[in-house]
């Protein structure tokens, strides 16, 4: 092989390799992307619908939900000691996920109880049941009657 020949496949590799974009630092146990659906029953009744993107574990993770173009509406993070919203180019810190995730929904969403739900297996989260039968099909019903008001989220997994 001619050493412009090699030149040039070095290149190259070097070029994609740059192009190659790095995921975030969090350490991920698992990580999941899809679309979900949230419907709340309160008055009035609030409907709304985000890309997302899971990753981490219940311990420690980050949600981010898109836009359908790919902009970040929010984003979730937490670790063992804190929980942090950004959203609208404000940030907000709490010692509770619960609270967090209500502040940027409308209603508590059941962050920790999803890796495993996501994941095939049943988890306890109050108020809330897991339909985990879509599962196998990147499908995920869960419901929430208690407390009021009732909600409804959808999610589906990319494949």
């Amino acid at each position: 092989m001619s050493l412009q020949r090699r030149s040039c496949l070095l290149l190259c590799a070097g070029v994609l390799s740059g192009c190659a974009t790095p995921r975030p630092s969090i350490q991920a146990d698992a990580f999941w992307s899809g679309r979900l659906a949230l419907q709340v029953a309160s008055e009035p009744p609030q409907q709304w619908f985000a890309n997302f993107e899971l990753q981490g574990s219940a311990a420690q993770g980050e949600l981010l939900l898109l836009s359908p173009i790919g902009t970040t509406l929010a984003k979730l993070s937490w670790n063992p000691t804190n929980a942090r919203l950004e959203q609208a180019g404000r940030s907000v810190q709490s010692e509770s996920l619960s609270s967090l995730s209500e502040r940027m929904t409308g209603t508590p969403l059941p962050v920790t109880a999803l890796f495993e739900w996501l994941a095939g297996r049943p988890a306890s989260e109050h108020g809330w049941q897991a339909d985990l039968s879509g599962q196998p099909q990147g499908r995920l019903l869960a419901q929430r009657s208690q407390p009021a008001p009732a909600a409804t989220l959808r999610i589906v997994l990319d494949q």
